[in-house]
């Protein structure tokens, strides 16, 4: 089943608009709070980007494209996706406040 010819560049378009936000609110945040955590996000949704934008152009191309390139072309984006997601929990890790209890209960753990 086709896409109508004029949704795929407003996809791109919103899902640009959308991420652009967001990229200068966490920019924002690393600026203010100055914590690692936030360069991870960072990261995080450069990777996804890149992913999600590769994702559009098969949709745009799946026709005349082999079906080889597309397999190939969607691992890629399952690689970088993972690779995005893996920058996600570092940075929720690196944001984790941590306090004295915490720290005495990971260490009383360790035993």
């Amino acid at each position: 089943m086709s896409m109508e010819e004029e949704v795929i560049p407003l996809l791109r378009t919103g899902f640009i608009a959308v991420m652009g936000i967001v990229v200068i609110i966490v920019i924002t945040l690393m600026v203010k709070y100055r914590k690692r955590g936030f360069g991870w996000f960072l990261a995080h949704l450069l990777l996804f980007s890149w992913g999600a934008l590769g994702w559009i152009r098969i949709l745009e191309t799946r026709a005349t494209a082999s079906s080889i390139d597309n397999s190939l072309t969607i691992a890629w984006i399952g690689i970088i996706w993972m690779l995005s997601m893996v920058c996600f929990v570092k940075g929720l890790l690196f944001l984790i406040p941590k306090t004295e209890k915490n720290e005495l209960h990971i260490k009383e753990k360790s035993y």
